[in-house]
């Protein structure tokens, strides 16, 4: 009687997407973290790979500062930029895969702000988003 042998492959590591939300993860961020601004000059991102003890995480934080616009401008830009993540999901997805590592960003307006743009859509920041995205992942 012969037993059946399971071929032993790696443990993939669960990717958990996390938003960045303690106050020493974004000191972290903001003191060693890298800035891209997009080509667009609309978005800026500042991030950070940190070594991942198990599952692998990526962390986001919005941050909008009330010079920008007033609150309900500033909460659209960050529902817009919430909603363009979570369809790229995939490309974080690769990101992280490529370098094995926590990943934790924070993304801002740059350029953009209330009086040169007063409605947002998602075709405005996403062209955005998916640069800088790209930009991290090279």
């Amino acid at each position: 009687m012969t037993k059946n042998k399971k071929s032993v492959e790696p443990e993939k590591k669960a990717i958990i997407f996390d938003r960045l939300v303690n106050d020493s993860d974004f000191k972290l961020v903001y003191k060693l973290g890298r800035v891209i601004i997009s080509e667009d000059k609309k978005l800026k991102a500042k991030y950070h790979f940190s070594k991942s003890g198990g599952n692998i995480t990526i962390k986001i934080g919005l941050s909008v500062v009330s010079k920008k616009g007033i609150s309900v401008w500033r909460n659209r830009m960050k529902r817009i930029l919430r909603e363009s993540l979570r369809t790229d999901r995939e490309i974080l997805r690769n990101i992280i895969e490529q370098k094995n590592e926590d990943l934790l960003i924070i993304f801002s307006p740059y350029s953009i702000n209330q009086t040169n743009s007063k409605k947002i859509f998602l075709k405005d920041i996403k062209p955005s988003v998916l640069d800088i995205l790209k930009r991290i992942e090279k």
